[in-house]
């Protein structure tokens, strides 16, 4: 039986101490008041959603989403948020984003959640995409721009693991 995905990639994040200068695209989030609980700090799900925004984001911006030449969509298939320091309104974090790895049909972001003028991030984590066809639910191939415009976003040194195509066919089936 394969591994699970998490044991077969290669965790960048878990290699180095994370700092401001690992991410190579950043969106600032504001909090706003209706994110905080009752312990005075942000409640533990808008992390996600700050995950989710700079994601959507970045893809918008470097035409992923939408394109007229691929009729693709992405599902989450894994996320996790490690929570290193509280975030309380009217505060803002500064999203950064990286690619960690780009599969065939996979596209696996790492975040780091930074709070104004700190180096050592409040919440890392990850998120991943499978890409399907819009109609079928398919898995489909992900198309050289998009491929090009998401190894930009890789920081120097990550290496591709080569059993990438292999592992992700036996996840996606």
């Amino acid at each position: 039986m394969p591994k699970p995905w998490h044991e077969r990639d290669t965790r960048l994040m878990e290699t180095q101490p994370e700092s401001r200068s690992r991410y190579r695209y950043w969106l600032n989030i504001p909090s706003r008041w209706q994110d905080g609980d009752p312990y005075g700090h942000v409640n533990n799900v808008v992390y996600y959603s700050w995950f989710d925004t700079v994601i959507t984001r970045m893809l918008f911006e470097h035409l992923v989403l939408r394109r007229h030449d691929w009729n693709a969509i992405g599902f989450c298939i894994e996320s996790q948020c490690t929570f290193h320091a509280p975030v309380t309104f009217p505060e803002s974090v500064d999203a950064g984003l990286r690619i960690g790895r780009i599969g065939n049909s996979t596209l696996r972001y790492e975040i780091g959640l930074f709070k104004a003028n700190e180096e050592k991030p409040c919440a890392t984590g990850y998120f991943v995409h499978v890409f399907v066809d819009a109609h079928t639910r398919r898995p489909i191939s992900l198309i050289d721009p998009v491929r090009e415009a998401m190894k930009h976003l890789m920081p120097p040194g990550c290496i591709q693991p080569a059993a990438t195509q292999l592992a992700e066919q036996t996840m996606t089936q």
